[in-house]
């Protein structure tokens, strides 16, 4: 009988085969975690031998889990074509239905997406729960993976998967910034930036400046960089905030 506690000890103890195989046991199973967790050994090539394609079908089972990773991951899958031919609307689609479901990495890819009215290349390329939730970060030197023979065909796709729409990306930024922090922290830190800069940029929202200080300063609390950033070269302080004693609203410069 599949044991998710022992199987994820093997795999911290570095038993990645034998993890790999009480996976696959669980997914057998009817175990929806043990299937993602199993697609992505696959998909990494973890304990077994490197196979996205099955991979897939892995994450597939996995695709009605609460949180919406399977389906992130399958959308990535279908971003760089790996084990599936490059697909960039079936990435978008599978990408809607994941943030609709909770991840927010898909949140934040949507907010990014419906703000550029392109498919990006992402910096969290794939999602990993063992043993439990935990992003993974493309490196800092971007490498397509696949072959794209026409790269003019290739960005004309990307821009032809989804359409700009700044209501759309207003609102998945506020719902990344609402989400739980455990495990995803640093990401709950980005979606605060980016809904604190729809009010300064007035993207999908009316421009509203005593409210993005407001949310510039929430998202520095919650760790943003990008947010200690803006309020070192814009000068904010948390004076400038209204509050019921302190209706002053900021002005813009003149």
């Amino acid at each position: 009988m599949y044991e998710k506690l022992v199987a994820d000890v093997k795999y911290l103890e570095g038993d990645y085969a034998l993890a790999a195989e009480m996976y696959l046991e669980g997914a057998r199973e009817g175990d929806a975690l043990a299937s993602f967790n199993y697609g992505y050994m696959l998909w990494r090539g973890i304990g077994v031998p490197y196979n996205p394609t099955e991979a897939k079908s892995f994450f597939a089972f996995a695709r009605d889990m609460e949180g919406g990773e399977g389906c992130y991951n399958i959308a990535m899958l279908y971003l760089h074509g790996e084990g599936v031919t490059r697909n960039y609307k079936k990435a978008f689609e599978y990408m809607r239905i994941s943030a609709e479901r909770g991840c927010i990495e898909a949140q934040l890819y949507l907010g990014m997406a419906y703000t550029a009215g392109c498919m990006f290349e992402p910096d969290v390329v794939g999602i990993s729960m063992i043993p439990f939730h935990k992003p993974e970060y493309r490196d800092s030197v971007l490498m397509l993976e696949g072959e794209v023979p026409d790269f003019e065909l290739d960005e004309a796709e990307r821009y032809a998967a989804v359409k700009q729409d700044a209501t759309l990306a207003f609102g998945w930024f506020r719902t990344a910034s609402r989400h739980d922090p455990t495990y995803v922290s640093e990401l709950v830190a980005k979606g605060k930036y980016l809904y604190a800069r729809c009010y300064v940029d007035g993207l999908g929202t009316d421009f509203d400046r005593d409210k993005s200080v407001r949310l510039m300063f929430a998202a520095s609390r919650s760790g943003s960089a990008e947010a200690d950033a803006y309020i070192l070269e814009n000068g904010l302080t948390k004076e400038m905030i209204s509050t019921p004693h302190n209706t002053k609203r900021l002005r813009g410069k003149g």
